[in-house]
């Protein structure tokens, strides 16, 4: 594979462009793909441009869309285009373009069905309208296709008063998406994804939205009072420019993914490029400069070791309003590594923990190769700058400030936490804790038909310890009973304090038969304790009980704390197995 750019501001520069690829390309190819990624957003003059390119080159495949700043080379071109010609020496290239909001899902599940027979497929390029058309349920189709398959994409964009679009050869699409396959025996694409931004503050929860893109409430309050309130940013004409840096952070698949306001609406909604749902958790989050280049040298590092033959870079637009000047030590690494293209897009497109999406703050890069990975290493020289520019350096000293300042904050609240569901004294779960926890192992344990087995102890005569000996000796009596506990106890297990000289173990997975069985270790382990006065020792008694299947939390709970009555009342020091459960007639 090969792979030619060039850059066209003018009209003159277009038949340059097609004499020098002509002069440079192979005499022969199986499939030639042209993309071109423009700043204009006169339609006539994109269809005159591609028209020539057609006529040019009557068998290539061509699409492109509008952008705000194209990539070529690894640096930025503004007021310009950039065409760029993929040949593809054995590997077929394949265009199909989608413009009826009606039918995505429709159109999504057969274009999958089709992309699924086409031999040695390996990757999918979307282009879009994300702005206009709601895209998400063309690429849920997607996911059905084989995990091998590398999905990646991005919107158009413009800052200009005029829409967006996408195009092919004669077609421009001001609603719609294209769909460009790629397909070949030694075609193989590798993506690398890199980031930048950084979580702030606490966690809020989505309470009410309109569709998948506006959200209305944020803790029942107003959406937008969440950048007013922590950022004081108003809801004004300025709203999007001024939260470019802000985007929010949703929990999913067990890590986050950004999703960037694009303005704010009535009543102080908040309008978002990609999708979000009622009572998912989000967090508002900022931008690291440095960590943004770093990131970026982590990514191409991780393209170098793959050696592509060419490369295609969609970045989120705030990168590069975020970075300004200092974007080229983002991109300049990508000229040690191959020929590259690209453009800033409105929403980056590709597979996250499993399902195909639009998403937010991401600067993705796709790598093509034809062939065997060639054996020698290829060296990335992209360097991290001594110093930014003025406006990043208070930005970055800004960011060091606030990431320390998170972070002490986020320990804190895990130790505030970590407080309240534990017992001072013991340093064991503490009462509501044990409840929870057991209430949650019954329901567990109803629904995978697993037992679950409860010991309730209880220290004997503990009040005549206190009475006789004070608070001190009693409460190390309590501390090194907790210690016993824990050192029978498997992971897993909870051990939890009741009140007073109560306590709970709750084991999942244990029979009421094995629950005595630990039950008599500990009575052995907490009689051989010799802490009181004297060398003296004290004694615990003993309820065991094991859920029932269709028995209710307060009914099981009942049992095991009669059975731990009856030890009480049965000369102390002993275990005691509760009665079955009375049947309901």
């Amino acid at each position: 594979m090969q792979q030619f750019s060039y850059t066209i501001r003018r009209a003159d520069d277009v038949a340059a462009c097609i004499a020098r690829f002509r002069e440079a390309a192979p005499e022969s190819c199986k499939s030639l793909l042209i993309t071109v990624f423009t700043t204009s957003v006169n339609q006539e003059q994109i269809l005159r441009l591609t028209g020539r390119l057609g006529d040019a080159f009557p068998d290539a495949i061509i699409a492109g869309c509008m952008t705000t700043d194209v990539i070529r080379h690894g640096g930025v071109n503004v007021n310009a285009a950039v065409v760029s010609f993929s040949v593809f020496a054995t590997s077929e290239v394949k265009v199909e373009r989608f413009n009826n909001p009606e039918t995505l899902a429709e159109d999504g599940k057969k274009f999958c069905a089709r992309a699924k027979r086409l031999e040695h497929l390996a990757g999918i390029c979307i282009l879009g309208t994300l702005h206009a058309l709601d895209v998400q349920p063309f690429l849920d189709r997607l996911a059905g296709l084989d995990d091998r398959v590398v999905i990646f994409g991005g919107g158009a964009n413009t800052v200009k008063d005029a829409p967006a679009c996408v195009f092919t050869r004669d077609e421009i699409l001001e609603e719609g998406l294209l769909a460009i396959t790629y397909a070949g025996p030694e075609l193989h694409v590798h993506a690398s994804l890199n980031f930048g931004w950084k979580p702030l503050g606490r966690e809020f929860t989505i309470t009410k939205m309109i569709g998948s893109h506006i959200v209305e409430e944020i803790d029942h309050q107003p959406a937008a009072n969440i950048y007013e309130q922590y950022l004081g940013i108003r809801p004004d004409k300025n709203f999007a420019r001024d939260t470019l840096a802000f985007p929010v952070f949703v929990r999913r698949g067990g890590s986050y993914v950004a999703r960037h306001t694009i303005g704010c609406g009535p009543q102080g909604s908040l309008l978002f490029i990609a999708d979000l749902h009622e009572g998912e958790t989000i967090r508002l989050a900022y931008g690291d400069p440095r960590e943004m280049i770093e990131d970026a040298k982590a990514g191409y590092a991780d393209m170098a070791a793959f050696r592509p033959e060419a490369l295609s870079i969609l970045s989120c637009y705030a990168h590069r309003m975020f970075l300004h000047g200092d974007v080229k030590f983002e991109l300049a690494p990508a000229r040690d590594i191959a020929p590259s293209q690209g453009f800033y897009t409105y929403g980056e497109i590709f597979r996250f923990a499993g399902r195909v999406g639009v998403h937010n703050m991401m600067l993705l890069t796709v790598g093509f190769r034809e062939g065997k990975k060639p054996l020698s290493p290829l060296p990335v020289r992209g360097e991290m700058p001594t110093r930014l520019k003025d406006s990043l350096l208070l930005v970055e000293r800004l960011v060091r400030f606030v990431s320390a300042t998170t972070a002490e904050l986020e320990t804190a609240n895990e130790e505030l936490d970590r407080m309240a569901r534990t017992d001072r004294l013991t340093q064991i779960a503490n009462r509501g804790e044990t409840e929870s926890t057991l209430k949650n192992a019954v329901a567990v344990a109803e629904k995978n038909h697993t037992p679950v087995s409860v010991l309730m102890l209880d220290i004997d005569n503990f009040k005549k310890v206190n009475d006789i000996y004070g608070h001190d000796v009693g409460d190390r009596v309590l501390t090194e009973t907790s210690k016993v506990l824990r050192a029978h106890v498997r992971q897993g297990d909870t051990v939890g304090r009741g009140g007073g000289e109560e306590f709970l173990l709750i084991l999942p997975h244990t029979d009421e038969q094995a629950a005595v069985q630990v039950a008599e270790r500990i009575r052995e382990a907490v009689a051989a304790l010799r802490i009181l006065p004297g060398e003296r020792g004290f004694t615990a008694s003993f309820g065991v009980a094991r859920i029932a299947p269709g028995e209710s939390f307060e009914a099981f709970y009942q049992r095991v704390d009669a059975a731990l009555y009856e030890a009480k009342h049965s000369g102390k020091n002993c275990v005691r197995l509760a009665d079955a459960p009375t049947r309901k007639k």
